[in-house]
């Protein structure tokens, strides 16, 4: 009987201490249990705002942590008051242990995810703020040091040529150095330069691009040599609206192009890389058709006087989408914008790409063999821009930079997707060196889209080509410049592949023969 009593009298106590250590370890249950859904949620909203896994993924990834989420309350909440104590105790730290880990990973994606969507919304916002950089160039024998020693100066300013963003500069220098200063205006870029050589004037305002045509010619070939640039005066402006649509339902335009600055900051400037790229989502068909840079085309900017194509990158992207619109007569939807800063990282960032050279040629310090080439992007770079080595010169190199953008098409698409899954990165090495007007939205549907099927594309290339001669331009007036002169014939053919892509109709290596 007396050890009955001792019986209950411990069963009792061993009652009240499982309820007591059950009242205890429930808060703490309850604050693991909202730890892990709290996480959960937190990540779930950002790669919904992300909008680029596809509904596949999604349902996999729903049904793992709904399936995590009920293990870990059946561990916390679930028989934690029965049983011996060391499988409480187990049932306890595996239910903490996984409430950790899924709440880590939650955090993790919810980093990703985050970083992710603002690198995009920066890199597709940046199209608002193209700048046009107007710099203020005096001789190199100049005593002046600052803008603020040019204040009694005369400055040459261009009436006819980026007169706007001119006058803005002239507007920042006043302010600069608290008085209105003198301007004398000049009909061109190399009447401004000329006035400088000869005294007339002190200082130019001069958009910065200008600087890059001007070393093309024989009369000012020692610009950089005999000037400095003394002040820089950003100008913001924004690009004009495009003709948007459903990205991975309708055929559309891309105009890509190569700016030739080397800055570390995208700017305007002239466009080394003109190539446009006809995209039919549907049929999967991409076809890239590259201008040279000298083609002889109607600025739009001059009122259809007769340019560079690549002077027009001077007026803006706006100036260059419209100059190939008008010559292929089609609308372009969207343009990306790199630098060459941009294209290496690019490169660099995808792993490197293999080109297949059509013959052997060296490039600087590097030498490409005819055949396969693994390319990083100082490689890549140096493969792209080489156009001495060739007797077909601007013609070739414009056909070796598609073979470049076809490798980067290639290694993305080829591997089921695995490239995509490290947008982000690339995405973030290009800060600064590449910009786009097709929106955030537009960007996680194509990669979207892209990861759901995962299948390749069909790429085919076409150059148009046409007769150098010398003639003058709108933007280098009174002096004649190397140009190219259109070949109707191939412009016609262009155009008409064009209406073939949006069409739906599948290109073949035949279609794009000359």
């Amino acid at each position: 009987m007396h050890q009955r009593r001792k019986a209950c009298r411990r069963v009792k106590r061993r009652r009240k201490y499982i309820m007591w250590e059950k009242k205890k370890w429930r808060p703490v249950a309850g604050f693991v249990f909202l730890f892990q859904v709290l996480f959960e949620a937190i990540a779930l909203i950002n790669i919904h705002r992300l909008n680029m896994v596809p509904t596949k993924y999604l349902m996999v990834l729903y049904a793992v942590l709904a399936g995590l989420t009920v293990l870990t309350a059946f561990l916390l909440f679930k028989g934690t008051g029965h049983g011996p104590s060391h499988h409480r105790h187990r049932r306890r730290v595996a239910s903490v242990v996984i409430a950790l880990i899924v709440g880590i990973g939650s955090a993790i994606a919810t980093a990703f995810a985050a970083e992710a969507y603002s690198t995009v919304s920066t890199v597709t916002a940046a199209s608002n703020k193209l700048a046009a950089v107007e710099g203020v160039y005096v001789l190199k024998t100049d005593q002046a040091r600052t803008i603020q020693g040019t204040k009694n100066y005369k400055f040459g300013v261009m009436t006819g040529y980026d007169a706007d963003n001119t006058q803005k500069a002239v507007e920042k220098v006043s302010s600069k150095v608290k008085k209105a200063i003198t301007t004398i205006p000049e009909k061109s870029v190399n009447d401004n330069v000329s006035a400088l050589y000869n005294g007339d004037v002190q200082a130019i305002i001069m958009n910065e691009a200008y600087a890059d045509s001007l070393v093309d010619t024989e009369a000012y070939a020692d610009f950089r040599k005999k000037t400095r640039l003394l002040y820089e005066v950003p100008i913001k402006k924004k690009k004009t609206s495009n003709k948007a649509v459903d990205v991975t339902k309708t055929p559309f335009v891309l105009y890509i192009s190569g700016s030739d600055t080397r800055s570390k900051i995208l700017d305007t400037s002239r466009s080394d890389v003109n190539i446009l790229m006809i995209v039919n989502p549907v049929t999967k068909q991409i076809l890239l058709l590259n201008t040279p840079r000298d083609y002889y085309v109607k600025n739009p900017a001059a009122n259809g006087a007769y340019d560079k194509l690549t002077h027009c990158g001077l007026y803006g992207i706006d100036c260059s989408e419209q100059a190939l619109g008008s010559l292929y007569n089609t609308d372009v939807n969207y343009y990306s914008q790199i630098n060459f800063t941009g294209f290496e990282t690019l490169i660099d960032a995808i792993g490197g790409i293999t080109v297949d050279s059509p013959q052997s040629f060296t490039a600087g310090s590097y030498s490409f063999k005819k055949g396969e080439n693994t390319l990083n992007g100082a490689q890549a770079l140096a493969f792209a821009r080489e156009r001495h080595a060739f007797n077909e010169g601007d013609n070739m190199r414009g056909e070796n930079q598609m073979r470049v953008i076809k490798a980067v098409i290639a290694k993305i698409t080829s591997d089921g997707g695995n490239t995509l899954l490290h947008y982000k990165s690339i995405m973030d090495s290009l800060s600064g060196t590449f910009t786009t007007d097709l929106t955030s939205k537009d960007i996680s549907k194509i990669v979207k889209k892209q990861l759901d099927d995962g299948t390749s594309w069909n790429v085919q290339s076409y150059a148009v080509s046409g007769k150098t001669g010398m003639d003058t331009t709108y933007s280098m007036p009174g002096t004649k410049v190397s140009v190219m002169y259109e070949d109707s014939g191939k412009v016609v053919k262009g155009a008409r592949l064009i209406d073939k892509v949006k069409n739906g109709e599948k290109l073949t290596s035949t279609d794009v023969a000359e």
